[in-house]
């Protein structure tokens, strides 16, 4: 069905016309080389340290319509690897995936807005460890604005989304749950905003359950909190929480079925052209769903058992805003395992650093 949907988008704009300030046209671009570092890898044994060139960049449109939003992008990627667009360069180019990132239908109205098709998840997050902002979901999301009068009362949103995030084929060897898929996903998520003077306050708890593939499901409760002060301080810290019962499953590895939990602050600075921010986490591995958290933290070189979580580390972003379309950032990250996922095997540790040139246009 989404290799129809974009060009389906696309005819709808032919008929019924626009005019040029109803169409926006946008892309990004980001390259730079990235070291991976000090790979210690199962049975205290290590892996030579290699470098890598990335290259992610999109293109995509809008077309805005009364009330409609009509909207579709091109990516790279590996649709077998949502989490990143990323594609390393060299061997001339061989093998570079393009795919469409999103293709979808927005309608908003006062104070209502919602979607359906393939698009980027309308779920409030301070950063990427509960939902990679590189995965877009196909389903419906859906996100309503609450005002109260009075200077010092707090605004209110509230964001609910239902996604297919099947990870692998469906076959007759599965139990089917909705629309012939066993993995789907469905979260509701109330933001509450307060403010005085140069005080902002957001604070959203979040409930979220997915059903994936071997009849295993999450059940994960989050809290997120931000504060920011003069727009050049920020402090967040957000919580993960697992309540699903993996006793007794077959599929779940007993060193690990109560490893459940996990949280992350980090502290943000903002001054003119130059923004930093610092981050320390600790993921359980079953605290957030793998293959739809973040993968900066983690190698691609690794096995598959080191997805997005069970892991203790910190990370650190350093940018500066060269004018309004381009930017440079440095990114590190260390991250170590927190428990062994076999006997067998040891700690995974290893340390990222990448370097992005960022243009939009």
């Amino acid at each position: 069905m989404k290799r129809f949907l974009l060009p389906f988008l696309l005819f709808v704009i032919e008929q019924t016309g626009y005019a040029q300030n109803e169409l926006k046209i946008f892309g990004h671009i980001s390259i730079g080389p990235e070291l991976n570092r000090n790979i210690r890898l199962s049975g205290q044994s290590t892996q030579a340290d290699y470098d890598l060139f990335r290259l992610k960049m999109n293109f995509g449109f809008k077309y805005l319509y009364d009330d409609f939003t009509f909207s579709g992008r091109i990516s790279t990627g590996d649709a077998d690897h949502p989490r990143s667009a990323y594609v390393n360069l060299g061997n001339t180019f061989s093998n570079k995936a393009i795919q469409i990132d999103k293709a979808y239908i927005k309608y908003h109205h006062d104070g209502w807005t919602a979607w359906i098709g393939k698009n980027s998840i309308n779920l409030w997050k301070t950063n990427e460890i509960l939902w990679d902002d590189d995965v877009k979901p196909e389903g419906i999301g859906i996100h309503k604005n609450l005002h109260f009068s009075g200077f010092y009362s707090p605004g209110f949103q509230i964001n609910a989304g239902y996604f297919f995030v099947n990870n692998i084929n469906y076959t007759d060897t599965q139990t089917p749950t909705t629309f012939n898929r066993q993995s789907n996903l469905s979260f509701v998520q109330l933001k509450t905003l307060f403010h005085f003077n140069n005080h902002r306050f957001i604070l959203a708890p979040s409930y979220m359950y997915s059903r994936l593939p071997k009849s295993l499901d999450y059940k994960i409760f989050s809290a997120m909190f931000s504060y920011q002060l003069n727009r050049k301080y920020r402090l967040y810290t957000d919580y993960y929480h697992n309540l699903s019962n993996y006793e007794n499953k077959d599929q779940i590895n007993t060193n690990l079925q109560d490893q459940k939990t996990g949280f992350d602050v980090g502290l943000g600075w903002h001054h003119r052209k130059f923004k930093t921010k610092l981050m320390y986490a600790h993921i359980e591995k079953y605290a957030v769903i793998d293959f739809l958290s973040q993968d900066n933290w983690f190698l691609p070189a690794t096995n598959e058992t080191q997805y997005g979580s069970n892991f203790k580390g910190w990370s650190s972003r350093f940018s500066y805003l060269i004018n309004d379309k381009m930017s440079v950032a440095l990114n590190v990250w260390y991250a170590k395992q927190i428990h062994i996922d076999t006997i067998d095997q040891g700690l995974f540790k290893a340390t990222r650093i990448r370097l992005d040139i960022d243009y939009k246009f």
